[in-house]
C-alpha cells in the first residue's frame, strides 16, 4: 500500500475572511497553549521516503507546541492556514467538521488532521493534552480564524 502524505504551500498569504455569521470563539475556559518552538523550512523543498511526501513550494514555518484542553472545553469553530498534525498525548478530544460529517474521537497515541472548518471539544473528565505540528506558508500572521457555527 502507497500513502502519500503531500503539503504544497504556495505564497505567504495571510488567512482572512470576512462573514457575516456569529464566529464561536473558543469555550472559557479554554484550550491553553505552552512550549512554542518555531523554525523556518526553506523553499522549495521536498522529501519523500518510505511512500510519504513531503512538499513545499515556497518558506513554511513549522510550529510546534503543546495544547491543553480542560475538561468541557472546546476550541470553537475555525480554520487554520496551512496544515495541522495533531497527537494525543492523554484525555480524548472530539474532532467535527464543518460540513457535518460524523464526530471522530482520538484517544492518547492517535493523531489527526486538522482542515479548514473544524471544531475540537473534551468530552472527558480529565485535562486532553495534544502535541500539535503546524505547517503554514512564511510570513503569514493570522494563525487562526474563528468561524460561525454550520448548525450541526
Amino acid at each position: 500500500m502507497t500513502v502519500v502524505a503531500s503539503v504544497v504551500l504556495l505564497g505567504a498569504a495571510a488567512l482572512s475572511v470576512s462573514t457575516g455569521a456569529q464566529a464561536t470563539p473558543p469555550s472559557v475556559p479554554g484550550p491553553a497553549a505552552s512550549q512554542l518552538v518555531l523554525g523556518t523550512l526553506d523553499g522549495p523543498s521536498k522529501a519523500k521516503k518510505d511512500h510519504i511526501e513531503l512538499k513545499v513550494g515556497s518558506d513554511t514555518t513549522v510550529r510546534t507546541f503543546t495544547l491543553t484542553y480542560p475538561p468541557g472545553s472546546s476550541s470553537g469553530w475555525h480554520a487554520h492556514p496551512g496544515i495541522v498534525l495533531a497527537v494525543v498525548e492523554s484525555g480524548s478530544v472530539t474532532r467535527q467538521f464543518a460540513d457535518c460529517s460524523a464526530p471522530q474521537t482520538f484517544t492518547a497515541g492517535q493523531a489527526f488532521t486538522e482542515v479548514p472548518g473544524h471544531l475540537v471539544t473534551n468530552p472527558g473528565a480529565t485535562d486532553a493534552v495534544l502535541r500539535i505540528t503546524q505547517l503554514f506558508p512564511a510570513g503569514t500572521t493570522v494563525l487562526r480564524e474563528d468561524l460561525p457555527d454550520p448548525g450541526c
